[in-house]
């Protein structure tokens, strides 16, 4: 319920900790499936968790790299509401989430 009323209010949502802090596959398990269901973020209880929490959370250069070509794709047909791209189709849904993995990728790079 949290993800979905901070959907509707467009602000983001941080999933809760996990209190298994020493146990790494765990809290690697709890985040990936964080941000696979669409929180920006996790809270860590303990130091330790930090990096495993942004790596999780952090866009893999291959994803990167497919943000930017729906982007590239995108600019270049302003106009189009659906296109082509490698053989799939794509649609404004897609251009929003590549723009947020790009800001996500951002913020990771800053953040080191």
């Amino acid at each position: 319920m949290c993800l979905l009323a901070a959907a509707a209010a467009g602000i983001p949502a941080f999933d809760g900790v996990c209190v298994d802090f020493r146990n790494e596959d765990a809290l690697m398990r709890e985040a990936a499936r964080a941000c696979r269901d669409g929180f920006m973020g996790k809270l860590a209880i303990h130091p330790s968790q930090i990096g495993p929490i942004n790596a999780a959370f952090s866009p893999q250069p291959e994803e990167i790299a497919r943000a930017q070509a729906i982007i590239a794709a995108f600019a270049a047909a302003p106009q189009a509401g659906v296109l082509s791209l490698n053989g799939q189709m794509l649609d404004r849904p897609h251009l929003l989430r590549a723009q947020r993995i790009l800001e996500r990728a951002a913020h990771a790079q800053h953040a080191q």
